[in-house]
């Protein structure tokens, strides 16, 4: 099974992170989606990771993305925002679009109930941040987490860094209907395209990736 590339904050070797270009680039490029981070501010809905971000800086806002790039592959919106403002624009939003392949994530576990509530039928990806791990656990009871993680938040996706994925973790959520998505990280093309081949093998169901150029050695 060939994982779905997913162009992490867009094609960020060409152009700055979080911008139409970047999106529009790694889509015209062959990635099968794009990722973005999504904040809320005065109940507008905009482009951007960092939560100390510069208020006076114009960022696009979600509603453009979606109106160029809705059609065009996996969108992946990373909610980082911690409080429940955005949800009514955001509901709002995704309404008028519908057939369209997206998944919400999040890092923040406590906002995951809410979405789940919010948008019953939509893919729900669950980011674990390294924090969830410490150094005492085992490879075994780390997948004990995860899946159960995932079965207590009612996730769908889980989104585990490359260290953290074990062909035993993969069945098991293969085995409870859920999908798992690891990240290709920026750094020698053939040490991507090696992870890319080992994922291929393990049945991993998608990634995000940094570097665009590794779509012209897979």
């Amino acid at each position: 099974m060939k994982p779905l590339l997913i162009a992490h904050r867009g094609d960020t070797i060409h152009f700055p992170e979080n911008t139409l270009e970047a999106f529009e680039s790694a889509l015209n490029l062959g990635a099968g989606g794009i990722e973005c981070d999504m904040q809320c501010f005065n109940h507008q809905l905009f482009l951007v990771h960092d939560y100390l971000f510069d208020r006076s800086q114009k960022y696009p806002h979600l509603p453009e993305l979606l109106q160029k790039f809705a059609f065009r592959g996996r969108l992946e919106i990373e909610i980082k925002s911690m409080d429940l403002d955005f949800l009514p624009p955001l509901k709002k939003l995704l309404q008028q679009y519908k057939n369209v392949d997206f998944e919400l994530t999040t890092s923040y576990f406590p906002l995951i109930p809410f979405l789940r509530r919010a948008f019953p039928n939509l893919p729900l990806g669950v980011i674990f941040p390294p924090n969830q791990f410490e150094d005492w656990m085992t490879g075994e009871f780390i997948t004990l987490k995860i899946v159960k993680t995932m079965e207590l938040l009612q996730g769908n996706v889980a989104h585990v860094l490359w260290r953290y994925v074990s062909q035993d973790l993969v069945e098991k959520l293969h085995q409870r209907q859920l999908k798992i998505h690891t990240h290709i990280a920026r750094g020698d093309i053939k040490n991507q395209k090696a992870q890319y081949i080992e994922m291929e093998r393990m049945e991993i169901d998608q990634a995000t990736f940094d570097d665009i150029d590794l779509l012209q050695f897979i």
